[in-house]
This record gives C-alpha cells, structure tokens and sequence, in this order.
C-alpha cells in the first residue's frame, strides 16, 4: 500500500516539509494536515516542499497544494516546491501548477530566494 511519511524542520528562513512516498486519495488528508499546519506556524513566512523523495501526486494532492497556495497568499507566506522527480514535474506543468506555485531545483535554492518569488 502507497504511503507517505511527512517530516518538519525549521530553518532559518522559513518551515522545510520533507515528503518521501505517494500522495493519493490515501494519504491526503495527511499532507493537508500537515501543509496547514506549517503554513499556521510560519505566518508571513516560507514553507519548503522538499519533493526529492515524493514518487507520485494525483488529483487529491493537487487540491491540497491549491488550498495551500491560497491559504499562503491570504497569509502572505511563501508556497514553494523544491527537489521534484521529473515525474512530479510534469504533473506540475501540466495543470499548470507550477505557473502559480515556485519550483525550485533544490531546497537550499527554495531557501534563499526572494520571499516574492
């Protein structure tokens, strides 16, 4: 069974979510959970999406990250995504997500950019 493990770091310059696993109808909740949650504790903050690990997203985890990226706005915080497999990417492009949400090509880059990237 798909599984997601989802871990939190803080760092200097804002929350990094480690995500290693499928994000599905299975763990959805999971990661909404825990998207709002470092989204709450980094107001007008940053929060990483490190997807080095993450081997798949469907339509449910889509939904996730366009709730979150408006959650963000309405925060002023920053959504980014860092580190995703080619696989990942591409379910970016195609929605067109990766128009509205940054992506990085690591989480040390997601890090240092601008707070209005």
């Amino acid at each position: 069974m798909p599984d997601l493990t989802i871990s939190s770091t803080l760092h200097e310059s804002g929350r990094v979510l480690t995500l290693d696993g499928e994000i599905d109808m299975a763990t959805e909740a999971r990661f909404q959970e825990a998207v709002t949650e470092a989204l709450t504790t980094q107001p007008h903050g940053r929060v990483v999406l490190d997807c080095t690990d993450l081997r798949f997203i469907d339509s449910s985890g889509l939904r996730v990250l366009i709730r979150a990226h408006k959650a963000a706005k309405e925060q002023q915080a920053l959504l980014v995504i860092a580190a995703a497999s080619p696989r990942v990417l591409q379910t970016l492009r195609i929605t067109s997500l990766d128009t509205r949400i940054p992506v990085f090509d690591s989480v040390s880059q997601a890090l240092a950019a601008p707070q209005t990237a």
